[in-house]
């Protein structure tokens, strides 16, 4: 139900069952729920994480390296695809972290990103009124088009992208604390779907973007045309 609300999900499962055993770096990997859906895809998964807690904890899932973004202490070329989950909004330096991706990708790899933006009024002020996520400080805020001309700016063409999520981030929070608030997501989800009907394409709070090193395509599938707006 909720892939109806992160519709990257979809996107990322097609293209990853078009490369069986395609090597995919996650960046940022955390105590690794992106690399366990990575790794149930077929990927052969590695993580990274500057957190030796959450490294540790990741661990159990695929082989997790404690190395930051900006100095990944692996070859070059190495990965059909490298996969960045809400870490470039804690990125000390942003364009570093686009280059290491650039580098650590084989020639037409992807770049899949999943990242918060300020196009959502609801989201600038909940960065206002929290601005840290489990003690990681927000280094940047960005708007997806400004994210969009990043991503090129750093030699990578952007193949595909859209905003979503206009207001369930603020309602999920709330299972989270409270497990029986778990019986109002259906309702949730169906006024997301509205509103993202009306006013996604403009207010998303998060959107992803599949870019693509300059070479040869690695993966058959490889998403949709990119939204500017």
């Amino acid at each position: 139900m909720k892939e109806r609300v992160f519709r990257f999900r979809a996107i990322e499962k097609r293209i990853a069952a078009s490369k069986p055993g395609f090597r995919v770096l996650d960046i940022g990997c955390g105590r690794g729920d992106n690399l366990e859906r990575l790794v149930r895809y077929g990927g052969d998964a590695l993580g990274i994480e500057p957190s030796l807690e959450r490294a540790q904890q990741a661990c159990a899932i695929a082989p997790v390296a404690v190395a930051v973004g900006e100095h990944v202490p692996l070859p070059s070329s190495r990965f059909d695809m490298v996969y960045i989950s809400h870490v470039l909004h804690h990125a000390r330096d942003l364009s570093r972290v686009l280059a290491e991706s650039q580098r650590l990708l084989a020639p037409g790899g992807l770049l899949f990103v999943i990242e918060t933006i300020d196009d959502s009024p609801l989201m600038r002020l909940a960065r206002a009124l929290q601005p840290s996520w489990e003690d990681d400080e927000v280094m940047n805020r960005f708007r997806y088009a400004d994210l969009v001309q990043r991503f090129e700016d750093a030699g990578f063409e952007v193949l595909a992208g859209e905003k979503f999520n206009s207001l369930y981030f603020a309602w999920e929070l709330l299972p989270m604390k409270v497990r029986a608030l778990e019986f109002f997501t259906p309702l949730f989800v169906g006024l997301e779907m509205l509103l993202h009907a009306l006013v996604g394409r403009r207010w998303g709070g998060h959107c992803y973007l599949v870019a693509r090193r300059p070479g040869s395509p690695r993966f058959p599938e490889e998403g949709a045309s990119p939204s500017r707006g």
